[in-house]
């Protein structure tokens, strides 16, 4: 839910300049939103996340008892470095463990290459990432994800512009790294696309982020968000396509390793 900080005398004008506050932060929202997705199949067990940042993602995802494997992979060195460091276990985390050993590994690289180390990964994650590309590397995103890992859940997030109106002081976009950004038609249309071309997945919608007030209608929500889920029968063509040969662009920077009780 967003709620407006305001003085204790308020009015049309000031609710109007006033900025808007998420609780919880939409950030959070987001990447609750994705755990909880990821959270419905069991059989889940490997998840990478594609512009993983400084790792707070990890913080939530580390949570789902059967995950077994994470990668995070970003192209900068820096927020590599912060990811890691938000993924070693803490030391209460080293005396009650997690029902599985979780291995954790962060690449540095660009979702526009294929690293075969990430082939048949259940579960790919973009949050808040596509809005960042150029477009070469935005054409690309699809290939890598559908065609090379072809995971069973793919969820991607990205700005709506739609609810940009709520922020009557923006200018432009909402970050100054934003190459575009998209409103919930624009977006749709992308992933039909996605669809049309890899037509064993299927998509809904759904988002964060909810408008303060009931002033604002029929906007969406603040972030929006594409669940690709794969059919358990895929396409003749499809099963029997041969695998590309090894490639392995991406550097692996850290990695580190949460114990479960199993061991």
């Amino acid at each position: 839910m967003a709620k407006r900080q305001v003085g204790h005398k308020m009015n049309a004008e000031i609710e109007e300049r006033t900025v808007i506050k998420f609780d919880p932060p939409v950030s959070t929202q987001r990447y609750m939103e994705v755990c909880k997705i990821l959270s419905q199949d069991a059989t889940v067990e490997k998840v990478v996340d594609f512009g993983c940042s400084n790792g707070q993602f990890f913080k939530h995802i580390k949570r789902i008892q059967h995950l077994r494997q994470f990668v995070g992979v970003d192209v900068s060195y820096g927020v590599l470095e912060s990811a890691y460091r938000a993924a070693l276990p803490l030391a209460w985390e080293c005396i009650f463990k997690r029902d599985r050993t979780l291995n954790i590994q962060f690449f540095r690289g660009n979702v526009s290459d294929q690293d075969s180390r990430l082939a048949g990964f259940d579960a790919v994650t973009c949050i808040e990432l596509i809005e960042h590309l150029n477009e070469k590397d935005l054409q690309a995103v699809p290939a890598t994800i559908f065609n090379f890992i072809r995971p069973k859940v793919a969820v991607i997030t990205t700005p709506n512009r739609d609810f940009n109106v709520v922020f009557p002081e923006l200018q432009g976009k909402r970050h100054w790294d934003h190459k575009f950004e998209w409103s919930r038609a624009e977006f749709q249309q992308w992933c039909s696309k996605v669809v049309d071309q890899y037509p064993s997945y299927t998509v809904e919608y759904t988002g964060v982020g909810d408008a303060p007030s009931d002033k604002y209608q029929d906007i969406g929500h603040c972030s929006q968000i594409a669940v690709f889920k794969r059919s358990h029968q895929s396409t003749e063509d499809e099963s029997q396509s041969s695998p590309p040969p090894p490639s392995f662009p991406y550097e692996l920077e850290f990695q580190t390793i949460h114990v479960g009780k199993e061991v």
